[in-house]
């Protein structure tokens, strides 16, 4: 998503102004670009009268940094009273203005700073005014303003250029503008040159990066956008612009919203009165469903400035996301009103649009949107206004509407990286390597080289879950339902989400599921695809209003319910979040994910939702707690959805799953565990140890921390530090355990964590280590009873099964092997390997009835395998089930096998009624190679 222009006009504003360095001055420049900002003003008041020109302006740059708008006013005033300053100063108090909504006044002093400046050189005044004069429809104005900038620049690009108009061409400040004033006029690509110019003239210059980074961000691309940030951070961790929008970049790239927070609130520290950033405190707050906190946030906004385009957007969204689509209208009179083509409006409601499923709204605002006067008659808001509804339309499986739209965006402008990715993909990669066809209710897409095999289980599956939730929630979705399957990666991602990587596998549109197939990725197609069907029924059924962690919750449960070895098994994580304190109320529960800040933190809030849907719907039972879903369709809040559908309050609710979670994960509590959760923030931790020396505690948490960073030998330091103080210190021993496993030192692992074991602290994750360092260490016979341990402390973990399954592999002991194999196929159900090597030893010893038993789990991980058909088949055959068999031999038959003649034949032995036959092999090449990336 392209970053606001609100934001990039705060961020054009800042002034690095080329000037001979003072000497008594390079203390104050020095703070000020490596963000010591209250060291700045301090060096500022040593300055001598003969520098107060530059003094001034540093002065001027620092207020702006830091939000002192007054302050910045009385200085540009000043400024003002001497000629030769007065053009800085009126720059400088249109700054100011902006600041506080008063754009027109702004651009007025722009252009009298213009008309100061001998021939109209005022470059940064110009690139101001053109682009405020742009975002407030004045687009003639503003082309006028930026044509001084772009007539000079081709001056001094011209052959045989020479004195000033040459030296301009090494000066960044000047070329920056030239970026600034082309990017007003739409003109994406000379932006981009000038600011690539720039850089070559000042690397790492933060203004020129901050500009290019706004630029890529327009376009979407969001990795040179992020570099771009990263320059201006390692100078400046604290610049508040650049936090701004790396939260933004965040927020749109992958949807990082932990890591948001806290780069809005780092900037706000330093820049109090930044709305664009309390803008995007309330859309986060929106996604908490924290309503009344949004409005307040945007209150104190409004209160610095009433006219700020980010916060009358948000005004509008909140509207939106509480349903009051006349008040998102009204709402966006008042912005268009003041921004005539602001496309970013409509951005920011396509994002939420998105987040709450309600994709047909969406697509009605977007055309009212094109037809607005000002977008209608700006053909670069018109392209990104076309962009947005495409993807929209995608979304409602839509496609060909959808792609004509892309098509004229793109036509419009070839900028945006997501509407090139998905006309590529639609025009050229779906013709060449994509089918679909229908089956009931449903549009399945199927890549060509998978569909033999996968129409002769997908569609049944469809049929058989889709059956089954009609029956029970009593409601029919909207059709057809597209069921779409990419064999690669990138080919799901760029249908999903414009871009080649989101790292999900399966998503829900409403009426459009995209998911990767079996070729796409070692996961178990079949709980993936029930998984998001079961989103179909709660998005449809709660009018897209229902909330994340339900609709995860509820998806997590119906998979379950289908089929047991389909769930998640996480009660270790879902313990820690407990104790810890970061499970929240039941009233509040989305926050579980919209505050993850690891990937870890996001699979305990889907085990978490499914753990409460599963035990509202055991407490009060599933027809009561499939209510909910109309409850909030109605536009109901969830605390008094639960008590009308339930009959208690939500705090019931909250109260009665704690209490239940305490008593089912009493045993975790006896466990030694290292909740990795508590030592992310490594600098805090490393204070304390400062500050607390002789504290044994505070030592060993310094050396988690370090630990976990990365810092090996800070780590062993703190550690020995702790253990100096504390002989018997847990942490300590933990640490010194890891650091040796990871010097390979087996031995001197086992050591520590014999320490750690006699001072009382032992469990589940205590075994596991144990486990590898006696493996480093040679003692098999010590790895098998740690193994063998933690499988008792906690058989639902599957990681200690699979490691005594190969220990077991490599003593040869069949019997015990495949026992622990059993439980890591129950376990896992996206483990092929584990699944394959069970198969194997179940057709060695002829056990037909299990290897018949794992039919529907080895079709829904691992179909492409040829010889898992080669030993359902076989199965089946044994067991005197001729239909059985026969369709087995066929789905191997639908993969090509080398071994086509050998198949045949045995589909012919079924018919004869043969049994007792040797075990079909599967040749050396067993599986289809995965599809190429297009």
């Amino acid at each position: 998503m392209s970053v606001r222009r609100g934001w990039r006009a705060a961020l054009l504003a800042l002034a690095l102004h080329a000037s001979t360095a003072w000497a008594d001055l390079t203390g104050a420049r020095s703070a000020l670009d490596r963000g010591d900002y209250g060291a700045v003003e301090a060096a500022l008041r040593s300055a001598r009268p003969a520098e107060r020109t530059e003094a001034d302006r540093l002065r001027a740059r620092w207020l702006w940094e830091t939000g002192q708008h007054e302050a910045l006013t009385a200085l540009a005033t000043r400024m003002q009273r001497a000629a030769a300053t007065r053009p800085e100063g009126l720059s400088w108090e249109a700054e100011a203005l902006v600041a506080v909504g008063r754009y027109e006044d702004a651009v007025a002093r722009w252009q009298r700073a213009i008309e100061l400046t001998p021939r109209g050189e005022a470059w940064r005044a110009r690139a101001r005014a053109a682009t405020w004069l742009s975002i407030l429809g004045r687009r003639d104005e503003a082309r006028e303003a930026a044509n001084g900038l772009i007539d000079a620049f081709n001056d001094g690009s011209a052959e045989g250029a020479r004195g000033a108009a040459a030296a301009r061409m090494r000066d960044a400040d000047f070329l920056t503008c030239v970026g600034m004033a082309a990017r007003a006029l739409g003109a994406v690509r000379d932006a981009n040159g000038a600011f690539n110019d720039a850089l070559r003239v000042a690397p790492g210059r933060a203004e020129t990066n901050l500009e290019q980074a706004a630029l890529m961000l327009t376009t979407e691309d969001y990795g040179p956008a992020g570099e771009a940030l990263s320059a201006v951070l390692r100078a400046n961790p604290r610049h508040p612009l650049a936090l701004l929008l790396r939260a933004r970049t965040r927020l749109s790239s992958d949807l990082d919203m932990a890591r948001a927070r806290d780069d809005l609130a780092a900037a706000l520290a330093v820049h109090p009165r930044l709305t664009g950033a309390m803008a995007m405190q309330a859309s986060l707050m929106l996604r908490d469903d924290d309503v009344a906190g949004a409005g307040r946030r945007l209150d104190e906004a409004s209160a610095i400035n009433p006219r700020d385009l980010d916060v009358l957007t948000m005004r509008g969204v909140a509207r939106f996301s509480a349903g009051d689509l006349p008040g998102l209208r009204r709402s966006f009179d008042a912005l268009f009103a003041v921004a005539p083509s602001w496309t970013e409006g409509y951005e920011v409601l396509a994002d939420f649009a998105d987040w709450q499923h309600r994709y047909a709204e969406a697509a009605t605002l977007m055309g009212e949107g094109l037809a607005r006067p000002g977008i209608a008659g700006d053909r670069r808001a018109g392209a990104r206004m076309r962009a947005f509804l495409g993807i929209n339309l995608l979304r409602m499986g839509r496609e060909e509407e959808a792609v004509a739209e892309l098509r004229r965006s793109f036509e419009q402008s070839r900028f945006n990286v997501r509407v090139a990715n998905l006309l590529n993909f639609y025009e050229r990669t779906i013709p060449e390597s994509y089918v679909v066809e229908a089956d009931g209710p449903f549009r399945i897409r199927y890549h060509r080289e998978e569909r033999a095999i996968l129409r002769r289980f997908v569609p049944q599956l469809l049929r058989r879950a889709w059956d089954d939730m009609v029956r029970r929630y009593g409601y029919t979705p909207e059709g057809p339902v597209s069921i779409e399957l990419y064999a690669d990666a990138e080919h799901f991602s760029v249908r999903t989400a414009g871009v080649p990587e989101i790292g999900v596998q399966g998503v829900c549109f409403g009426r459009v599921v995209t998911a990767l197939s079996p070729r796409g990725g070692p996961f178990n197609w079949g709980q993936i695809v029930w998984h998001e069907l079961a989103h179909v029924f709660a998005v449809q059924r709660s009018r897209s209003r229902v909330p994340r962690w339900f609709t995860e919750g509820l998806s997590e449960w119906e998979a379950f319910h289908a089929r047991p070895e389909w769930a998640r098994e996480d009660d270790p994580s879902l313990h820690r979040a407990l104790a810890g304190g970061r499970l929240p109320r039941v009233a509040d529960f989305n926050t579980a994910f919209t505050h993850a800040r690891h990937a870890d933190d996001m699979l305990t809030a889907y085990y978490a939702a499914s753990q409460l849907v599963a035990f509202m719907i055991e407490r009060y039972g599933f027809e009561r707690v499939a209510s909910m879903l109309p409850l909030w369709g109605e536009g109901i809040a969830t605390p008094e959805v639960i008590s009308r559908a339930l009959g208690v309050s939500a705090d019931a609710v909250d109260e009665a799953f704690r209490a239940m979670l305490r008593a089912r994960l009493a045993s975790y509590d006896r466990e030694y565990v290292v909740d990795r959760a508590r030592y992310r923030d490594r600098e805090a931790m490393v204070r304390a140890a400062d500050e607390r020396s002789g504290d044994a505690g505070a030592q060993a948490d310094a050396a988690m921390a370090l630990l976990l960073g990365g810092d090996a030998a800070g780590a062993a330091r703190r550690a020995e530090a702790a253990i100096r103080l504390e002989g018997a210190q847990p942490l300590a021993r933990w640490v010194r355990a890891t650091l040796a496993l990871e010097a390979r030192d087996g031995r001197a692992a086992l050591s520590e964590l014999d320490a750690l074991r006699e001072g009382g602290r032992d469990g589940y994750a205590v075994r596991m280590l144990e486990a590898r360092a006696a493996r480093l260490a040679r003692d098999d016979g010590r790895a098998l009873s740690a193994l063998t341990e933690a499988t008792r402390r906690d058989p639902s973990q599957v990681d200690a099964w699979r490691a005594l399954a190969a220990l077991h592999g490599r003593a040869h002991r069949e019997a015990e092997r495949v026992a622990a194999l059993r439980t890591v196929v129950r376990l896992d159900q996206h483990d092929r390997e584990g699944l394959s090597e069970l198969l194997d030893a179940l057709l060695e010893s002829r056990s037909w009835a299990e290897i018949r038993s794992l039919a529907e789990h080895s079709v829904s991980l691992d179909p492409e395998r040829l010889s898992v058909h080669l030993a359902l088949g076989q199965a089946a055959q044994e067991l005197g089930d001729r239909e059985a068999a026969i369709a087995a031999y066929e789905s191997a038959l639908a993969l090509d096998p080398p071994n086509a003649a050998e198949v045949r034949a045995r589909i012919e032995a079924v018919r004869r009624g043969e049994r007792a036959l040797a075990p079909l092999r599967a040749p050396a090449v067993v599986r289809p190679a995965a599809a190429p990336s297009r």
